[in-house]
């Protein structure tokens, strides 16, 4: 499934850019780290909300934000752009029709502005249904 949103990525700046002043490999590179510390923000909170329900503090400092942004651009490093591997999903998800499509790169960005504003949401939410207060 990362692949997939990787390829979406990959194929938008891939054709909108005239590579003079961006590469591509490195735009995605930060959008796809960005979505997996989202993602894992996300899963950390709601292990401490199910633990702990009632803690004001969720858990996550400052430095802990960082180290898990930093965390998530090795792994995204590791996977994708060290061995090259984003030459091989791009050539492999080319001919995928869903995925070129309008309403196929809709839904995968609508999936990724999800991912990056879930764990946001997911903290006002229990702000408001624990506590009574939105912030």
């Amino acid at each position: 499934m990362f692949d997939k949103l990787f390829y979406v990525i990959l194929s938008y700046y891939s054709r909108k850019t005239e590579h003079k002043t961006d590469t591509p490999v490195i735009t995605v590179f930060f959008i796809s780290s960005l979505v997996l510390c989202c993602f894992t923000l996300l899963v950390i909170t709601v292990l401490t909300v199910l633990t702990n329900p009632e803690s004001r503090n969720l858990g996550i400092s400052k430095t802990d934000g960082y180290l898990i942004l930093s965390i998530s651009c090795g792994i995204i490093y590791f996977l994708f752009i060290r061995n090259k591997r984003y030459l091989k999903i791009y050539s492999r998800d080319r001919s995928d029709v869903f995925l070129n499509s309008k309403s196929g790169r809709l839904v995968y960005w609508c999936m990724l502005a999800f991912i990056i504003l879930s764990p946001f949401i997911f903290m006002v939410l229990r702000n408001r249904l624990v506590f009574g207060r939105w912030i």
